[in-house]
């Protein structure tokens, strides 16, 4: 059944202007914990960078158990290839946790240089289409490729980076939990 524009309206009114006591506290509490984590990874991105790097061990393996499962519906060769070599890379970031957090600045610096390289090729093939929003693209491509390159060259940087992103994330979403329970959404 299809709501029409004043009934979504109205239960979104609903919604928005609960009574405090009728909120979910668990917003509230889902909020605290999110703020007090991120300033947790911010002064501690060792633990962060490691916890992370766990994190994308199991992703690796639930990736290549994923491809399996699609390998025995659809006899893809290509598929039983991918599902295998996820669990091999998850089952070894698993057991190389430090190195594989040792490598994530890499991986993060070659994904940045990648998108640096595209949005300055998209800059200047806009420049020739005479598309005025060409600078936004090119100047954001300089600035990855430039960023990419401090973090091959000074890779602590994407260390720092990569769990300061991570806990500022964490923060600014624990931020709008608490404001969502006090807006009563």
């Amino acid at each position: 059944m299809v709501k029409n524009k004043m009934e979504f309206e109205s239960d979104l009114q609903v919604l928005t202007n609960l009574p405090l006591g009728k909120r979910s506290k668990w917003l509230l509490l889902l909020g605290a914990l999110l703020v007090l984590s991120g300033i947790y990874v911010i002064f501690n991105p060792i633990t962060a960078l490691l916890a992370s790097a766990m994190f994308i061990g199991l992703v690796f393996i639930l990736l290549g158990a994923g491809y399996l499962m699609v390998f025995r519906e659809s006899n893809s060769y290509m598929m039983l290839a991918l599902g295998i070599l996820d669990l091999v890379i998850g089952v070894l970031f698993l057991a190389n946790i430090g190195i594989t957090a040792v490598s994530m600045p890499i991986v993060f610096a070659l994904w940045t240089l990648f998108n640096g390289i595209t949005e300055i090729v998209m800059g200047v093939e806009m420049k020739q289409s005479h598309d005025t929003n060409w600078p936004i693209l090119f100047w954001g491509g300089i600035g990855g490729l430039i960023f990419s390159l401090l973090i091959f060259a000074y890779p602590i940087i994407g260390t720092v980076m990569i769990t300061a992103l991570i806990g500022i994330y964490l923060m600014a979403y624990g931020i709008l939990e608490i404001v969502r329970y006090f807006r009563g959404c």
